[in-house]
């Protein structure tokens, strides 16, 4: 009889017996303490290693970045020292500040081609441009080119300078450039132009583009790490707001400066390598072995016991006249003394509701970045339908502090969606970002989610009555199983995407789908068209482009959502691809990022005529394509070779490469400063006046030689440049 109890009895009825539990469980528990010391231990000490090699690595790295700062600040020191040595610049400032006279266009050709020159010896992608200005003169001077400003440019405080400005600011001057009004990190020094450091006429200023300074810490450290330039204490420059870990060094040439880089933690932390796991896993297997073992031998100690358990687990009914109720106490003695399974059941009946509901809660926080539900909201979805809709908000007008002004924004939208529930829709809500917030709306019957909506949009439009700021909601359809969450949270987002064709300002339900679309046109050249347009600079041909793809398909085809989003992703591909077979984006510094977020077409086609106009603000011309580079120099060298011969004209040269007019005049301008006819004119003029110094020529031998087809036009352009008559200037 006994043995066929045994045979029926399973392994996990043991566990119902509280002595058997407390016998297991102290075996078990001496085990786990030895192997989680010895683990814990192993993890403590690698950490500790893992820590020191980090925090000695990330110094190396901090250091590199030092060292090429100090690089870019000797390249900056070295460049104002060679303006302050130009024998040109030396020239110019003689006639402006001690003369006081204009200076003439060939000096002011020859210290452009000078600042050229010393710019284009430096090997450095980050010193973007160089800058050199008279102390109470309304006019900058860069390479290749002349700014006139408002008011007088002023002598720096204090020399050297290093700091985050803009050009205009540093020289309390204003004009409408962008090379004067955007912020780089400027090093100016001060220009004595004499020689004599006491005397101070004017000041150098050497712009490095901040782009290449973030770029080059993300090469030599990891994203997500900050910079920052002390200058005596002060901060000089700082890029990014990462906190964590600060490696500091000292400048090598300055020592006034200090570099700072700070690495968040999670960059300085290590996993535990494979040769680290493996020591660990054996222990594991070894403490699971010695479980078992301690389970054999408590169910070998807990054998007699068990024994008594299936004796009085069924007993026999006494019979009248015997000792019943002495027979009962006994049976319950043994059975409190082994731990009677009593509750056991209630127990398991009274957790069920907290498994499903945390299976529940394991399915909604699957849905990803939404992360909608907390256990005390989790009764509140408890209905038979819900409808998830998604609330944007937009601010259509630049104002300070928009970051804030969304924050304010999404709380009272929050507090507008609390309201809007009651009895028999409950609301939970959700921010998503800044702007888009995820609305819950659950009810016990079918209907009645699309007037809820209705009357949350109009709610908002009359809580927030900002006319600066757009409501746009999207709204999925009805569901009954909150195992679909995460999809019905994915069709909202995919309603609100809607306004790529109808707009902000409205509420969106799934679309129906449209059977045998038209699709939407796109031109096959249109990459074509684009590097052509961007290499000669045309911007008005580029608007116009993006103008006749948006009239056919958003004026005259009417595309559906689907559609449009397809159109805006071709387009963003042609636009990327056509920057790069245009320029060097290494080198351009233009972040063109897809619009994946709430958008409308208006808002998209409008972006990328800010990417085109930007390029063209950015790039130089022609720059970073070696063939285009090489015909540029053989058009300079045929021009300096032919520049007295009469025939040579503007259309002459276009025709003789191959390209357009407009093109050989832009490299005129990027060369030397000056229009085509303008340099031609001034180079063979100048050639005239070193010939009527030097020679007895005739005035028309003169003008012939010089590259003027007769003595009328010679002498009208020698008047124009130097003012007087060739005759008069002979004496």
């Amino acid at each position: 009889m006994r043995q066929t109890r045994e045979k029926g009895k399973g392994r996990g009825s043991y566990f119902r017996s509280g002595v058997f539990k407390r016998l297991f469980l102290s075996y078990t528990l001496i085990i786990v303490l030895v192997f989680g010391i010895f683990i814990g231990w192993s993890v403590v000490s690698y950490c500790r290693e893992a820590a020191d090699l980090a925090t000695r690595e990330w110094e190396q790295k901090a250091e590199s970045w030092g060292t090429w700062m100090d690089q870019q600040l000797i390249q900056a020191q070295m460049l104002c020292a060679a303006v302050n040595a130009s024998e040109s610049a030396r020239s110019a400032l003689q006639t402006v500040y001690v003369e006081k006279k204009t200076m003439s266009s060939l000096q002011l050709y020859n210290m452009l081609g000078d600042l050229t020159r010393i710019l284009g010896a430096v090997r450095s992608t980050s010193l973007y441009n160089v800058m050199l200005a008279f102390q109470g003169e309304n006019k900058v001077y860069l390479p290749g080119n002349v700014y006139s400003v408002k008011g007088n440019c002023q002598a720096l405080q204090t020399t050297p300078y290093l700091g985050v400005t803009t050009a205009a600011q540093l020289m309390e001057v204003s004009g409408n450039q962008m090379m004067l009004n955007k912020e780089y990190l400027i090093y100016g020094e001060a220009y004595t132009g004499f020689g004599s450091q006491s005397s101070i006429k004017g000041e150098v200023l050497v712009l490095m583009e901040q782009d290449q300074i973030r770029m080059a810490l993300r090469e030599r450290t990891a994203e997500g790490t900050s910079v920052q330039i002390l200058r005596r204490g002060q901060t000089a420059y700082l890029s990014g707001e990462a906190t964590g870990r600060v490696f500091r060094t000292r400048s090598l040439v300055d020592n006034t400066l200090e570099y700072e880089v700070t690495v968040p933690e999670k960059l300085i932390s290590r996993l535990l390598p494979a040769s680290a796991w493996i020591p660990l896993f054996i222990m594991a297997l070894a403490s699971i072995f010695f479980v078992l073992v301690t389970y054999w031998l408590s169910r070998r100690y807990y054998r007699p016991i068990d024994e008594i358990h299936q004796l009085v687990e069924k007993p026999a009914q006494p019979s009248a006249g015997e000792e019943g109720n002495e027979f009962d106490a006994i049976i319950h003695g043994i059975s409190s003394l082994i731990g009677e399974r009593n509750g056991y059941r209630e127990r398991m009946v009274t957790i069920t509701p907290y498994a499903k509901q945390g299976m529940l809660q394991a399915a909604i926080r699957g849905v990803g970045r939404t992360e909608m539900l907390v256990e005390e909201q989790f009764t509140e979805l408890k209905r038979d339908y819900y409808t998830v809709g998604l609330v944007n908000l937009a601010i259509t007008r630049e104002i300070p502090a928009a970051e804030r002004r969304y924050q304010d924004l999404q709380e009272l939208t929050l507090s507008v969606c609390r309201d809007a529930g009651g009895e028999e829709i409950q609301v939970v809500a959700v921010p998503e970002n800044l702007q888009n917030t995820f609305v819950i709306a659950a009810g016990d019957e079918k209907g009645g989610f699309e007037d809820f909506f209705y009357g949350l949009y109009n709610a908002l439009e009359e809580h927030i009555g900002d006319e600066n700021t757009v409501i746009t909601l999207g709204v999925g359809h009805r569901e009954n199983d909150l195992e679909r969450l995460n999809a019905a949270c994915r069709e909202a987002q995919t309603s609100l995407a809607q306004m790529l064709t109808g707009g902000r300002g409205a509420v969106y339900f799934p679309e129906d789908r449209v059977e045998n679309a038209p699709g939407y046109y796109f031109p096959k050249d249109a990459q074509k068209q684009m590097v052509r347009m961007l290499k000669e600079r045309d911007l008005a041909g580029l608007n116009g482009l993006l103008d006749d793809i948006y009239q056919r398909n958003m004026v005259e085809a009417d595309l559906p959502a689907v559609e449009a989003r397809q159109l805006a992703d071709e387009l963003y591909w042609t636009i990327r691809k056509a920057l790069r077979n245009a320029y060097d984006l290494s080198t351009i510094h233009i972040r063109m990022e897809p619009i994946r977020g709430a958008a409308t077409m208006e808002e998209i086609f409008a972006y990328y005529r800010q990417v085109f106009a930007a390029s063209l603000q950015e790039a130089p011309l022609q720059e970073g394509e070696e063939n285009e580079q090489s015909l540029e120099e053989e058009i300079c060298r045929y021009l300096e070779e032919h520049l007295y011969d009469p025939n040579l004209s503007l259309n002459g040269v276009a025709d003789r490469f191959g390209v357009s007019a407009k093109m050989v005049g832009l490299i005129c301008r990027k060369r030397y400063g000056q229009t085509f006819l303008n340099y031609v004119r001034d180079r063979q003029i100048h050639r005239a006046v070193e010939m009527l110094k030097e020679t007895d020529l005739s005035l028309e031998e003169i003008s012939g030689q010089c590259g003027f087809t007769n003595i009328l036009t010679f002498r009208r352009n020698f008047k124009a440049v130097m003012g007087v008559n060739p005759s008069e200037y002979r004496g």
